[in-house]
């Protein structure tokens, strides 16, 4: 009898590891980073010259979701395709007083394949709580503008598509897949954006620029989300 029920357990974990190997045959697989940096400063700073104002971030958060891959080698791989390789929603820090920062979402496995192309949606997530920065809103950065400090927030639900025309080859192994948002373009990637021109209409000493802010700052918030966005690279 014991013969037989050791004879019973060996097969069994025989069927799960081969299946479990069957699984991952043809599949590498994709770490995925997001991370914040500062191209123009020998170590990660985030001062900044608007015209005549000294801008410094010292707060930036995104929140995303449903991260997908374009394999360059299946002519059925596409990004508007229901394969999400990380569903989400993620909640990513990528900047805390003068320290950029890095965040990794995790390991996904994929068909082996070249990688070339990278879609994320920037996500409201209305599940935190009502006192977290990012609670409806997808993207949020604090500072100072002349030594005044000033909060920007966006609650956009824009896709972001970011490639890389070499493509990056993922072959059995883990490759690495980081979207690196470089703070120092935030003010200049796609428009020039001279922060001195925020204004604090309601004068309760924070400048405030956001879709529905009271202080006349909005057309800057449309602008610097923009900007963001084309701040963006995928790195590997």
């Amino acid at each position: 009898m014991k013969n037989l029920k050791f004879l019973f357990l060996f097969l069994l974990s025989f069927a799960i590891i081969s299946c479990s190997k069957d699984n991952n045959d043809g599949a590498g697989g994709i770490k995925l980073t997001v991370s914040a940096v500062n191209s123009t400063a020998s170590k990660t700073f985030t001062s900044q010259k608007t015209q005549v104002a000294e801008v410094i971030f010292t707060d930036f958060r995104i929140s995303i979701r449903d991260v997908i891959f374009k394999n360059d080698d299946d002519p059925n791989s596409s990004l508007d395709t229901d394969e999400i390789q990380f569903r989400g929603p993620y909640q990513i820090d990528l900047l805390n007083n003068s320290n950029a920062l890095s965040q990794t979402i995790g390991n996904a496995f994929v068909p082996d394949g070249r990688y070339k192309e990278l879609r994320f949606k920037f996500h409201k997530d209305e599940d935190l709580p009502a006192t977290d920065d990012l609670f409806d809103r997808s993207i949020y950065i604090e500072g100072t503008i002349d030594g005044v400090p000033f909060v920007f927030w966006h609650d956009t639900s824009e896709n972001l598509d970011l490639g890389r025309s070499t493509g990056v080859l993922v072959q059995d192994g883990i490759v690495n897949f980081t979207v690196q948002f470089d703070i120092s373009q935030f003010l200049s990637s796609l428009n020039q954006i001279d922060l001195s021109q925020a204004t604090d209409n309601n004068g309760d000493g924070l400048i405030e620029i956001f879709p529905n802010d009271q202080d006349g700052n909005q057309d800057i918030a449309d602008a610097l989300k923009d900007n963001i966005k084309f701040a963006a690279d995928l790195m590997n």
